[in-house]
């Protein structure tokens, strides 16, 4: 995400309507950091980080954020957040949007399979000093960009999914609407323990 600075005059705004959100009042204006990324699979919403310093570590949640209005819809770690939402939400899926849309919720929305996340190019996989040359080579060849299908009711996708350490070739069927389902997965290769985990705080 290319996330940048909220303008510091929203802050006063977008605070109590955060903090209502849960059940603890933790963030304030001295000790917040919002940040924005637009996403291009949405028409009125933004994704929004707010980044308590009040906590060590730091605590950091997530928000759909529509500028227009300030209407707030927090992320809190399940699709239904997501999904529940999608009449006001907008999406915009065509062929160069719906491979984000996919990583977007499975990265900031996890359903019942756990953190997946869905990559196209090796170098965004992040490995710890024990990966071997061995095991570079096959994420190099494995790693590809997904294809895309666009089929009557909505999208076929065919990508590489890591659940874990292991990488799966994924088929997903998505409608228009925004919804979608796992249809096939197949193990490639051997799970490579130096893949490092990747956690987004809800």
């Amino acid at each position: 995400m290319n996330f940048t600075d909220v303008p510091q005059a929203k802050y006063s705004t977008l605070i109590p309507l955060i903090n209502r959100l849960s059940l603890f009042q933790l963030f304030t204006v001295d000790n917040t950091k919002l940040l924005v990324s637009e996403l291009p699979f949405m028409k009125n919403y933004q994704l929004l980080s707010a980044q308590s310093f009040s906590t060590s570590p730091p605590a950091t949640i997530y928000y759909l954020w529509c500028v227009a209005n300030d209407d707030i819809i927090k992320l809190n770690g399940t699709r239904q957040a997501l999904f529940d939402n999608l009449d006001k939400i907008r999406l915009v899926l065509n062929r160069d949007t719906v491979v984000p849309y996919i990583a977007f919720v499975l990265d900031y929305a996890p359903g019942l399979k756990g953190m997946l996340r869905l990559v196209q190019r090796a170098d965004e996989i992040e490995c710890t000093d024990a990966i071997t040359e061995q095991q570079k080579a096959f994420l190099d060849k494995t790693v590809v960009p997904a294809k895309v299908v666009k089929e009557e009711e909505g999208f076929y996708i065919s990508c590489i999914i890591i659940n874990v350490d292991t990488l799966f070739e994924t088929q997903i069927r998505l409608e228009e609407n925004g919804l979608f389902d796992f249809i096939g997965e197949r193990q490639l290769g051997e799970p490579i323990p130096a893949l490092k985990q990747t956690f987004l705080e809800q």
